[in-house]
């Protein structure tokens, strides 16, 4: 790999950053620092593997499911539920007991609550607040059997029973409706999401205790159940990262990255784009992965961005027209994909596999990087970047499939 660093114009391997910059390891010059902005607070797994707020400005390094730091990149979302960690304010109902910081949570702090019952079904505990009928949202918290293995959640309206987990193995059944996740963050932690169309203009986060088979009425003895930690209820089609709250709803703003005035560094009659990414949510809409503009219109550029059902695209435009255009398939997990363009001569690999090639077309003019969203920001990504590299000059094939082979 480091041969292609030598042969880059832009290396970012994100692991240099401050309050609104993000440092490449080539060039080492202003130039190769990305701008970086989001107006809020938001959290972040920590190299220790704990789940920490960082403040507002400052890049998320993600350390999830990685040795290595990784630069997490999401949309704006809101935690509608007030008290997100405790579980015995009033803001919850429940036919059982909770008994406060009984446990160490995944930030590291002994504030997880323990919750059990003794009544012969139900076993429950909610949060109900206003939402908007017809429209997906999604509901997650952090679990850990204390006693008990299996927790269950109805659909966001708790009409009907949808889906359990298993906080013994991290496994959770077939979801009667909507799609549901189960994360693991370690030391028995499990973060359990559930996503479903709401009917109604009331939401529910909902955890009850349960069998295996789903049922809560089995005899309870008093003390064995779950800790609970870190709920969350938000509008979207996948869960974000944990948004905590006191006594009203709090919304992170979406993370942008991005730099301008560097036409000197890409290639601008021909060049190479690659770019390592991992972690993606089931994605439902438009949403951008890296981008590279004009700065002043909307039809010069080179977009990759999602689709529907998790597909990539590649577009190449030039005036408004397209000049080159792919589709990479499903991306569901780490996945390495490379451009290389020229006029009539562009390739795209993912994976080491060549997808697809174009004899025809002309190359745009561009100056500014995006990374994770569209050239005005928006359409932002959920997931994280690995690498990022810009190249001047035309890689060849045989040096895209290398570039991009796990």
């Amino acid at each position: 790999m480091s041969a292609f660093f030598d042969l880059a114009s832009v290396v970012l391997v994100p692991s240099g950053y401050k309050s609104g910059k993000i440092y490449a390891q080539k060039p080492l010059t202003t130039d190769g620092q990305l701008t970086f902005t989001r107006a809020s607070t938001a959290t972040r797994v920590n190299a220790s593997g704990l789940i920490e707020t960082v403040s507002s400005g400052v890049p998320r390094l993600d350390y999830q499911g990685s040795t290595c730091p990784r630069l997490l990149l999401e949309p704006q979302r809101t935690n509608l539920l007030t008290y997100s960690e405790q579980f015995d304010n009033a803001a919850w109902s429940s036919n059982g007991t909770v008994v406060a910081n009984q446990g160490v949570s995944p930030s590291g702090y002994t504030d997880a609550d323990l919750f059990y019952s003794t009544t012969g079904a139900g076993k429950r505990i909610f949060n109900a607040v206003t939402i908007t009928s017809g429209s997906a949202y999604t509901s997650s918290v952090f679990a850990k059997a204390s006693g008990k293995s299996f927790i269950y959640f109805p659909d966001v309206d708790n009409i009907a029973n949808t889906v359990w987990f298993n906080l013994s193995n991290g496994t959770f059944s077939t979801p009667t409706q909507g799609t549901a996740t189960i994360v693991d963050y370690g030391n028995g932690w499990y973060r359990c999401s559930l996503t479903t169309t709401s009917t109604s203009t009331t939401g529910y986060s909902y955890v009850a205790i349960s069998d295996a088979s789903g049922s809560t009425s089995f005899t309870q003895n008093g003390t064995d159940g779950v800790l609970l930690w870190g709920s969350q209820l938000e509008l979207g089609a996948y869960p974000t990262s944990y948004i905590p709250t006191l006594s009203t709803s709090v919304t992170r703003v979406a993370d942008v990255a991005s730099k301008t005035g560097i036409s000197s560094l890409i290639g601008q009659t021909e060049g190479a784009v690659f770019f390592e990414i991992d972690q993606l949510a089931n994605v439902s809409k438009l949403e951008g992965i890296l981008y590279l503009s004009d700065c002043t219109s909307t039809t010069d550029y080179i977009n990759f961005y999602f689709g529907f059902s998790n597909v990539l695209y590649c577009d190449v435009s030039v005036g408004g027209v397209v000049q080159a255009s792919f589709n990479l398939g499903t991306i569901t997990t780490l996945t390495k994909i490379a451009l290389a363009y020229k006029a009539n001569d562009f390739a795209v690999y993912k994976n080491g596999v060549q997808i697809g090639t174009d004899n025809s077309g002309s190359v745009p003019t561009t100056n500014k990087l995006s990374l994770g969203a569209t050239q005005v920001g928006s359409a932002v990504m959920k997931g994280v970047f690995v690498q990022a590299l810009l190249f001047k000059t035309r890689l060849t094939n045989a040096q895209l499939a290398e570039l991009t082979t796990l």
